[in-house]
């Protein structure tokens, strides 16, 4: 079932101009990409004017055309599944005071209609109990904080309508999840082994899956950030032009929407991951893949299907492969033909190229796909797809922008109008007139994780 909300569309624009997909190993890349962004900061920036000029009440009165698919409600099967009591509720009921992992909690978005299958630790295939853990498959999900034992980490399974995988979250410096090898302050923990050592980075995700549905393309899956109310407190212009110029840079085809019920901040998947990879005959044993079992695939429900999910090879290091390399995205794009051939630039002595020009040939390349709105390649529902993330601007400790001096940290609570971040990544399908401006859009979830804060949850409470 699906209904639509509608009115005079908007221009497009977004106050969030704090992506966490972003990260400073990609801004050193684009000190070499021959992008021209001046016209993307100067129109952010003139957005950025013109919402400020707009009363809130003026700005809850804007809004675009979207389908909304109706989430629906499954019954709660047992105590820490999914659904649980807290699933669908908009946010979280527990107060921070009980979320396992404070200030920080990470649920699956209650309007995805994201299933989540279990959680285990990467090396494991069985699920793990999570009675007295404070986890719950429906509404409280472990993130790793970098300092786990190799095979240690907590993985989380899901299904979506249109995809199937495995998610992995680290955030630097939060607190232990359910393993003792989380320990930060374990004093014989090696630092070198440890995951933030020596990186700017503060945030890293990994999504490893397959699609479900055939035909889709690469075009048109984006990832980002989508809000259900306005922002408010917009931060002062100087923070502002110092996000915009670094989100210019990293992501030329960002869709922002500043103004109207539903800011936004989007970018194409391909091409906003920092590493994006493709395998095909995947080992049972590494691969996700559904087979007939009698086991269940979940901590509390029965079903004639057993889910294997990525192994323990999430944890290491994935690069950027060469573009010859059939696990190159590029390499796809080269095979595909057709108009898409035209968006791959030249790629001199690929043998000796640096991960990071890789890394900047499929970001361009996907770029000038998603521009023209090719829809070739496609995703391939026999093939399983890596797209790693990970940014560096925010801080998650005080849950602030972080910029280097003079701008300094700016809180994100106050912006966010008692909204969470979200890790997620949409099929848009747009909607567009005579004029091929956008008149309305659909939007299916690969995958939506939400990122909510302690100093979020009176303010998210308040309003609802």
């Amino acid at each position: 079932m699906q209904s639509k909300h509608s009115s005079s569309p908007s221009s497009s624009a977004n106050t969030s101009l704090h992506n966490p997909h972003l990260d400073a190993s990609s801004s050193r890349l684009s000190d070499q990409d021959s992008f021209d962004t001046t016209a993307v900061e100067y129109e952010l920036l003139e957005l950025y004017d013109s919402c400020q000029s707009i009363p809130v009440k003026r700005r809850k009165s804007l809004s675009s055309t979207i389908t909304v698919h109706e989430v629906t409600r499954l019954p709660v099967v047992g105590e820490h599944s999914y659904p649980c009591n807290d699933t669908y509720s908009p946010t979280p009921k527990a107060p921070p005071s009980q979320w396992p992992q404070r200030p920080i909690l990470l649920r699956p978005s209650p309007d995805s209609c994201m299933r989540i299958i279990g959680i285990r630790y990467s090396a494991s295939k069985q699920y793990v109990p999570l009675t007295d853990t404070g986890f719950c498959l429906g509404c409280t999900l472990p993130i790793n904080n970098g300092y786990e034992k190799p095979g240690d980490c907590l993985v989380v399974d899901f299904e979506t309508e249109i995809f199937i995988g495995t998610a992995m979250l680290r955030i630097k410096n939060i607190d232990k999840s359910l393993s003792k090898s989380h320990d930060n302050k374990d004093e014989d923990r090696n630092l070198e082994e440890y995951y933030f050592h020596k990186r700017k980075r503060t945030f890293q995700a990994i999504v490893r899956g397959r699609f479900k549905v055939d035909n889709i393309p690469m075009s048109e899956c984006i990832t980002g950030q989508v809000f259900n109310r306005p922002a408010e407190n917009l931060p002062p212009k100087l923070i502002v032009k110092g996000a915009v110029a670094v989100i210019s840079h990293l992501t030329p085809q960002l869709q922002t929407r500043l103004e109207g019920d539903c800011p936004r901040f989007l970018s194409p998947l391909v091409s906003t991951a920092q590493t994006a990879l493709v395998h095909r005959n995947t080992n049972s044993q590494n691969g996700i893949i559904r087979q007939q079992s009698s086991t269940s695939p979940t901590q509390n429900e029965k079903s004639t299907t057993r889910f294997v999910g990525a192994d323990e090879s999430l944890e290491v290091d994935i690069h950027e492969p060469q573009p010859s390399d059939p696990s190159s995205l590029l390499h796809v794009l080269m095979n595909s033909g057709g108009g898409a051939l035209s968006c791959i630039p030249s790629i001199p002595s690929v043998k000796s190229s640096s991960i990071q020009s890789r890394t900047k040939i499929r970001k361009k390349a996907f770029d000038k796909l998603f521009a023209r709105r090719i829809k070739t390649p496609t995703f391939d529902t026999n093939a399983e797809y890596t797209f790693e993330f990970f940014q560096h601007l925010i801080s998650f400790e005080d849950f602030a922008l972080d910029f280097a001096k003079p701008i300094g940290k700016h809180s994100l609570s106050g912006i966010l109008n008692g909204q969470p971040l979200k890790f997620m990544a949409p099929h848009q399908v747009q909607e567009r007139d005579e004029k091929d401006a956008v008149v309305g859009e659909d939007m299916r979830w690969l995958w939506s994780f939400e990122l909510w804060h302690e100093s979020l949850y009176r303010d998210g409470e308040e309003i609802h």
